[in-house]
């Protein structure tokens, strides 16, 4: 029996982002130029300098804009749709065979997945996208007292159970399961501080993220309440392949599904650990990361170092991954 080979594309979400993001290929290929030049009529604002020009007094303040959630999720939709448009253009120009068999994102970068698969346009995902991260940085900055910590244990695998009941003893909430090795929580500053001892003295460490909110959390169910009605409003399709939610992780299709996932993971655990590890159960398959950095491929070898992963951010990366697609369909 031939067994069919499976190509999955990922797209990371925000933490992704960095100063220069996305300008190799900007440079490199008109259909990016295109793809800015429309984030930026779209959003009222040039994302092309936002992402790539240095701030005349230093990169550390055009870094600090580009890191407000307002501008970083919008900046890093666009930055990964690049990507996958690339991509796909070069695979068809060498005539090579380039479909996915499944998509995924990292919490906003399921939004990515999505435009990927066309359930929305591209001006729709940009325009839910900044309206998402409008609502969560408002309503993360009515709780000041609140964030997310990183647990990461580089000796052996988090226990969940026992960082659960953790939580469930200091009233926070676990928010990214993200691999076997990391878990965020969020919930009162104070109280994550205080569970951060407790796991210190088990040899676990953890570190209090820069965000601009608990997101992720029961804290922030009225922020999707308020993006619901956008959600309700905007035009979806049946995406043309499934994508995998981040909070059920079933593979999703119709807009009906498709509006309560997002609504769903504004305030609810990103199972990216749950996604990943029920897609490696099938065989012979290759995860391509398309986006900033290699975030999501380090994920997936923490999960599962033997599967086979690679992510293209440049024109460099771009020819490794066309090789690697090659390979894959011809091996």
């Amino acid at each position: 029996m031939t067994i069919r080979k499976k190509t999955i594309l990922i797209f990371p979400g925000q933490g992704s982002q960095y100063v220069g993001m996305g300008k190799d290929l900007y440079d490199n290929f008109p259909l990016v130029r295109d793809v800015y030049d429309e984030a930026s009529e779209v959003l009222g604002y040039d994302m092309a300098e936002l992402c790539f020009q240095k701030h005349m007094f230093g990169k550390f303040i055009r870094k600090a804009d580009l890191n407000k959630t307002i501008y970083t999720q919008p900046a890093i939709l666009t930055m990964s749709y690049a990507c996958y448009r690339v991509l796909k253009e070069t695979c068809n120009e060498r005539g090579i065979q380039f479909k996915a068999s499944l998509l995924a994102g990292h919490s906003l970068g399921e939004y990515t997945a999505l435009l990927a698969a066309e359930a929305m346009d591209f001006k729709t995902a940009l325009s839910l996208v900044h309206k998402r991260a409008e609502l969560m940085t408002e309503w993360g900055s009515s709780y000041p007292g609140a964030g997310l910590m990183a647990v990461v244990s580089k000796k052996k695998p988090i226990d969940n159970d026992k960082i659960c009941a953790l939580c469930k003893d200091f009233g926070v909430y676990v928010t990214l399961n993200n691999t076997r090795n990391q878990i965020v929580v969020g919930g009162s500053k104070k109280r994550l501080s205080e569970m951060a001892d407790v796991l210190k003295k088990q040899g676990v460490l953890s570190t209090m993220l820069k965000v601009e909110g608990p997101f992720h959390t029961p804290i922030m169910k009225p922020a999707a309440d308020k993006f619901r009605k956008h959600l309700d409003k905007c035009e979806m399709e049946i995406a043309s392949r499934p994508i995998l939610a981040n909070v059920s992780t079933e593979a999703i299709v119709d807009p009906i599904h498709i509006r309560q996932e997002l609504y769903d993971q504004i305030f609810n655990v990103v199972n990216w650990r749950g996604t990943v590890e029920r897609i490696v159960r099938k065989p012979e398959i290759l995860f391509i990361e398309l986006g900033p950095k290699q975030v999501l491929t380090n994920m997936i070898k923490d999960i599962d170092p033997s599967v086979p992963r690679i992510n293209m951010e440049d024109t460099q990366s771009l020819e490794r991954t066309v090789q690697k697609i090659t390979e894959h369909a011809g091996a």
